[in-house]
């Protein structure tokens, strides 16, 4: 049982470098992309031998990612239904491994992005949300990148392509949530440049101006609600070993990573025309459960997608 168990977490081990090859795969090949865009802007024949050498290394580029789907192929299920949650004793054989020690008596093993449960600090923090697929977490000062974590009044997490989320903290390097804001990948990248340092950003975004679309602007209001349950949640555990008001908040905005393909549990829709987006907007699933979950069901809702669950806010309206 044991070499089976040990095979299987070789085996998960093994698809998720797969998993994150083919990420890093994609990203080059969105900026190869991009330079291949800029290049045909350019005029004269210099721009010729750059562009084939852009095209060249999409092929490439393309071709690892299809060769990565080739191996993932075999592990999914047939048709258009979603994979089903890990199998319970691999991941738990993974995280053994991970955190455990290799021998009795030696010195716990370091994880390669170790997960402390729960962050005492907010760089335990950061290396928490590192072992989540498509988070990542910045440490800001203002709009810069903060030279130190105590130095930091505001994370930044990005979550994919979905979102990025700004929290401000009610002291540097602190674990109290002051205010929360979520917009677009765009808006952030605008806002954090403006912040940069750079002369020739010429961009004046706030990093907590309102987002221009619809439905960043209902995720704020569900995740500054999210804010005030966590913090009276955390109050109400009297410190200790509890998780923090900022690490269950980022876990649950997490939990939102697949806000535009995640369809309503009651009625299996993606978008429905919401009053909450001001007449007829169509609005994808917002609400997520927040009320009554501990660190623990936040972070596995945050680590596997098929423990989530989202309902319109219209629901809540009618």
């Amino acid at each position: 049982m044991s070499d089976v168990v040990a095979q299987r977490s070789r085996d998960a081990v093994a698809l998720l470098a797969v998993v994150e090859d083919a990420q890093a795969k994609l990203t080059q090949l969105e900026a190869t992309a991009r330079g291949l865009i800029e290049e045909l802007a350019a005029s004269g024949a210099q721009a010729t031998p750059r562009l084939r050498e852009l095209l060249a290394s999409g092929e490439r580029l393309v071709a690892a990612v299809t060769a990565a789907g080739g191996k993932l192929a075999p592990h999914l299920p047939s048709g258009n239904a979603l994979p089903g949650a890990p199998d319970r004793v691999a991941v738990d054989a993974v995280w053994a491994r991970e955190l455990q020690p290799q021998a009795e008596g030696a010195a716990a093993a370091t994880a390669t992005t170790p997960v402390v449960r729960p962050a005492a600090t907010l760089q335990a923090l950061a290396s928490t949300l590192a072992a989540l697929p498509g988070c990542h977490l910045v440490l800001l000062r203002g709009r810069s990148p903060a030279g130190k974590p105590e130095e930091a009044s505001t994370v930044l997490l990005h979550c994919g392509r979905a979102f990025a989320a700004a929290v401000h903290l009610q002291s540097p390097g602190g674990l109290l949530p002051l205010r929360v804001g979520v917009m677009s990948t765009a808006e952030a990248a605008a806002a954090t440049a403006a912040g940069s340092g750079d002369p020739l950003s010429g961009s004046s975004v706030s990093l907590w101006a309102p987002s221009r679309h619809a439905v960043f602007q209902q995720l704020s209001a569900q995740a500054a609600a999210a804010l005030e349950h966590f913090l009276q949640q955390s109050s109400n555990c009297g410190g200790g070993a509890a998780a923090s008001a900022l690490e269950l908040l980022l876990l649950w905005l997490a939990t939102c990573g697949d806000v535009f393909t995640r369809r309503a549990a009651a009625s299996d829709a993606l978008l429905l025309a919401d009053p909450a987006a001001g007449g007829a907007g169509l609005l994808p699933p917002l609400r997520r459960p927040y009320e009554g979950l501990g660190w623990e069901a936040l972070w596995a809702a945050a680590l596997n997608p098929q423990l989530r669950s989202a309902e319109h806010l219209a629901t809540e309206l009618a």
